[in-house]
């Protein structure tokens, strides 16, 4: 019965999006017709809504009648995940797709801001283009709500790595980021029919481009830091494809809601805010089409039927058809020249778009060129964290520099005398801290003292700034939140990346071991039968000085799923942790052990909720709801006394062993490296790097020896040959065209004060 009356409220949601194409296309003037597209887009909502809650409702009570529940649940699953679990799989995740799509849809239509009756009806008929394709690829080939065709009494299980309160908060958020994009798509659409591409429209538009970007950065950071204890590789990104696909988008959303306050401003870079308008929910489709297809291995990946990848990349086909023929058509072919001041906020802005937009075309050449390459020469390679380190780094540190000067400059142009009075303290400062940590701490990267600089810059530079305007304006703190949250993610990340300690090995019960100057002890282990599952719970305990802590790493089995998950045991002081997995069990008293000293780490989530709430007193700023006066936040960040860095006590081979370890593929595994799994074939290839290390091997041996044997897809970093020219160069090559475009098809130029 459920799933009859779900089915009648998707194909109702469909009939609704039907209406509103046949209203435009039987009548040219769609705008007379914006009543009936006003109550289409509600009546769509409401379906969609109806259709989920009978979804979810159907996994409360358990009704195995409908396959997803059947497929997707179990009896004795905690009510959270019984909830979560409608949006887990392939088939409910769209559903929360179309749901979220049509939401934004009525949001448009109730919307009681002074958008002209032309745009708005137009910004409702593209909606209802992508919702006719989005529903019917919903119903007719990935329904959520199809009876299945047996008699079940108990379900088959939810994947136990979705068996998390992960789950109920990543994807929503992700998804009202991703499909947020829709709205900005429609408006470019729009403001390219009525060609009212103006001040008027970057206000408009930036709302929803705000929008999109805050759930898109509380999504990610959702989904970093549910990777990094649940999986238990000790990791919170590993540049996975459908890590990429998330963080494209972004990167895209965060170049264009910058180039936005120009255009409000000043009405420069129009044709360029219309394409990243465009651009944005293209690539959130291409990267549903790679979760979804099954081209791309990942762990994050829903299904691999071909038949749905066929649609869907066909959906993008049309919808990026479209988009370039409506831009083609209205494209803004007459430009004046213009001639801005090199230091004026104007300049830097572009300089930021410019960087942002060469960032995400690397991270999209690393994710597809694995792809190329096996479809033309039938090959296989791997696009892992080297090439990404290698390539999307240095960039990220020129953008955190110029980052820390943009806000400082007036628009049209700017005293240098007074810019240099302004930067001085906080570079200064910098300059005195980055000079104490060379002087202290040895062995010392290059890319960490970037990274370690330019970060710190950035962040004093943010509490600069806002001392300069004097803590005025709700906007002058959304500027301030989310360029000192992008300082404190670099700051993380430079430094518990740099410097974390490791230890590999056995332990017995009652062993002792000394760790970055901490005392753990392995204790015991027993099993416990706990609601779904069976877990085997380690207990250690680690003593600091005379204070001790208990960690109880698990290894826990779902009978159900027939599948086993490893649980970090994790412990925070300070900013740092220590992090704990148990991998093997060898004999009745012993057991292989991972454990990691990460230094403050925990920065890296705070730069991220920072960044959130950057977006989100700007979002503030701008929907001008009544009860929000002026706001006035100020986080002080206070880098406590203690252990900032890990004393690095494993040994030179050892540590060279990581090294190389950290850039070899696990060929059974998904996207990690043999130093991150715990499979057994990892743990051989690890022992032969470590043998090899011994004999007095050279990385290019070792890496040659394992690549006639494995192949290039063995490796992490894709060799610098001519069949990889295009990766290595493309970076550089798409920053070379961004200038040439600077100059010559957007015709401006620079002058000096």
């Amino acid at each position: 019965m459920l799933s009859q009356l779900g089915n009648f409220f998707i194909a109702l949601a469909l009939s609704a999006s039907f209406i509103q194409m046949l209203t435009v296309i039987f009548n040219k003037g769609y705008y007379k017709y914006a009543l009936i597209i006003s109550y289409m887009s509600i009546v769509h909502f409401f379906s969609i809504s109806f259709a989920f809650l009978i979804l979810i409702y159907g996994f409360i009570i358990s009704d195995f009648t409908i396959q997803n529940v059947l497929e997707n649940s179990h009896s004795l699953k905690p009510l959270i995940y019984k909830i979560s679990g409608s949006w887990g799989s392939h088939e409910g995740s769209m559903l929360l797709w179309c749901w979220v799509m049509a939401f934004y849809g009525f949001l448009i239509t109730i919307n009681k801001q002074s958008l002209i009756k032309e745009t708005k009806s137009l910004v409702l008929l593209f909606q209802g283009f992508l919702s006719l394709g989005f529903v019917f690829y919903l119903y007719f080939l990935s329904n959520p709500l199809v009876r299945s065709k047996i008699i079940a009494e108990e379900g088959y299980g939810l994947n136990p790595l979705l068996q998390d309160p992960g789950l109920a908060f990543h994807p929503p958020f992700l998804y009202l980021g991703y499909v947020g994009l829709s709205i900005v798509w429609s408006f470019a659409l729009a403001g390219l029919i009525r060609n009212s591409i103006n001040k008027e429209w970057a206000r408009n538009i930036r709302i929803w481009a705000l929008t999109s970007w805050v759930f898109l950065t509380v999504g990610i950071s959702l989904g970093s830091w549910w990777a990094y204890y649940e999986l238990g590789w000790g990791g919170y990104w590993f540049w996975d494809p459908v890590e990429n696909v998330s963080l494209i988008p972004w990167i895209i959303a965060t170049a264009l809601i910058h180039n936005l306050l120009a255009l409000e401003k000043k009405e420069i870079l129009i044709n360029w805010s219309v394409l990243l308008s465009l651009l944005g929910f293209i690539l959130s489709i291409i990267g549903t089409f790679i979760v979804r297809s099954g081209l791309i291995t990942s762990v994050h990946a829903f299904a691999s039927d071909p038949t749905r990848g066929i649609f869907i990349i066909f959906l993008l086909f049309l919808v990026t058809l479209l988009s370039l023929s409506i831009y083609a058509k209205n494209y803004i072919k007459k430009q004046p020249n213009i001639e801005l001041n090199f230091f004026s906020k104007e300049t830097f802005l572009i300089i930021n778009n410019l960087l942002l937009s060469v960032v995400a075309f690397t991270v999209f050449l690393g994710t597809i060129y694995p792809l190329i390459v096996e479809t033309f020469n039938n090959n296989r390679i791997s696009v892992g964290p080297p090439f990404y380190n290698i390539t999307v780094i240095p960039f990220a540190i020129m953008l955190a520099l110029f980052s820390a000067i943009g806000p400082l400059l007036a628009w049209h142009q700017s005293s240098i005398r007074q810019l240099v009075s302004n930067i001085s303290i906080p570079f200064a400062l910098t300059l005195i801290v980055t000079s104490i940590i060379l002087l202290i701490f040895e062995k010392l990267s290059l890319i960490f003292l970037l990274g370690f600089f330019s970060g710190t810059w950035l962040l004093l530079s943010s509490f600069n700034n806002l001392a300069y305007i004097r803590f005025r304006g709700l906007n002058n703190w959304a500027s301030f939140f989310a360029h000192s949250g992008f300082a404190i993610l670099i700051l993380g990340v430079s430094i518990s990346s740099s410097y974390q300690n490791e230890y590999e090995g056995r332990l017995d019960i009652n062993d002792q071991l000394n760790f970055s100057g901490y005392n753990l002890s392995f204790k015991n282990f027993n099993e416990e039968i706990v609601e779904n599952y069976i877990t085997t719970k380690g207990k250690f305990e680690l003593s600091i000085n005379d204070n001790k802590f208990f960690l109880y790493p698990e290894k826990r089995f779902y009978p159900i799923e027939q599948s086993q998950t490893t649980e970090a045991a994790i412990i925070s002081f300070k900013l740092s942790q220590i992090y704990l997995v148990m991998g093997e069990q060898i004999s009745d008293k012993s057991w292989v052990v991972r454990i990691w000293y990460k230094p403050m780490i925990m920065l890296i989530w705070i730069g991220g909720l920072f960044m959130g709430i950057g977006g989100l007193l700007s979002l503030l700023k701008r929907i001008k709801i009544k009860s929000v006066k002026k706001i006035s936040l100020l986080i002080m960040l206070i880098f406590l006394s203690g252990n900032l860095f890990a004393d690095n006590n494993m040994s030179i081979n050892e540590e060279r062993v990581t090294d190389i370890s950290l850039q070899i593929r696990c060929m059974v595994c998904q996207s990690q490296t043999i130093d991150d799994s715990d499979a057994p074939l990892a743990r051989d290839l690890k022992q032969l790097v470590r043998k090899m290390v011994s004999e007095g091997k050279s990385d290019d041996e070792i890496f040659d020896f394992l690549s006639s044997k494995y192949g290039d897809y063995i490796l992490m970093k894709p060799r610098f040959n001519l069949s990889n020219l295009l990766l290595w160069v493309g970076p550089f090559f798409i920053l070379v065209i961004g200038i040439f475009i600077i100059f010559k098809v957007f015709k401006i130029s620079f002058r000096s004060n």
